[in-house]
């Protein structure tokens, strides 16, 4: 083994032993390897289109009761609603979870109105109201009143479909129905509002 002179002083390092050393020196370099992604995104479904392309599907309904214990009005028992979209080029429903409707409104008002001009004193029942939220208390009974309710999201599609919430009016003296009219109002962020009414009894 040869050594080496350093500052005149004797080396007992080895050849193999300044390789070693140099080689622990050389710098790592990282390689990057592309990978396809594990999973496409899914597109989150969109806003309703408007302009006569998104359409509801079912509605409110008024029901009046006039020989149960007690009579009432039963509005949208048995009701649900949905919405579909139209291909404007195919005339075909596009397919279904592609679009959304926003928040949904219903609201039922009564008092006044279609021939009905001094109406009488009825009181709200809540039944069920299947998973929609009241916008604030119900009104108290008198001859004119309004509640509101909401639901978050609905996709289009004949399978996308909620019950609508089921309230019953009952005449606040208790006994027959009184004439009243009673108006419901569907709507939603993004779909244009569809309107029905009945005068009671």
């Amino acid at each position: 083994m040869t050594e080496t002179q350093i500052d005149g002083a004797a080396s007992s390092l080895g050849r193999r032993t300044v390789l070693k050393a140099a080689a622990w020196s050389v710098p790592v370099v990282a390689v990057a390897v592309s990978t396809p992604l594990a999973a496409a995104s899914v597109a989150e479904p969109q806003p309703a289109p408007a302009g006569g392309l998104s359409v509801w599907q079912g509605g409110t309904s008024v029901q009046t009761f006039t020989v149960a214990s007690p009579n009432r009005v039963q509005v949208n028992t048995g009701q649900t609603i949905g919405f579909n979209v139209i291909d404007a080029d195919t005339g075909e429903n596009v397919t279904a979870g592609t679009f959304r409707s926003g928040a949904i409104t219903v609201t039922v008002q009564w008092g006044a109105g279609n021939g009905v001009p001094t109406p009488t004193s009825y009181r709200a029942e809540e039944r069920t109201l299947n998973g929609w939220v009241r916008v604030g208390a119900l009104p108290a009974p008198g001859t004119s009143g309004l509640v509101e309710y909401t639901y978050t999201g609905v996709l289009n599609g004949s399978a996308n479909v909620v019950s609508l919430p089921v309230i019953w009016l009952l005449p606040t003296a208790g006994g027959q129905l009184t004439e009243t009219y009673v108006n419901t109002a569907l709507s939603s962020e993004y779909i244009s509002e569809k309107t029905s009414g009945s005068r009671v009894p």
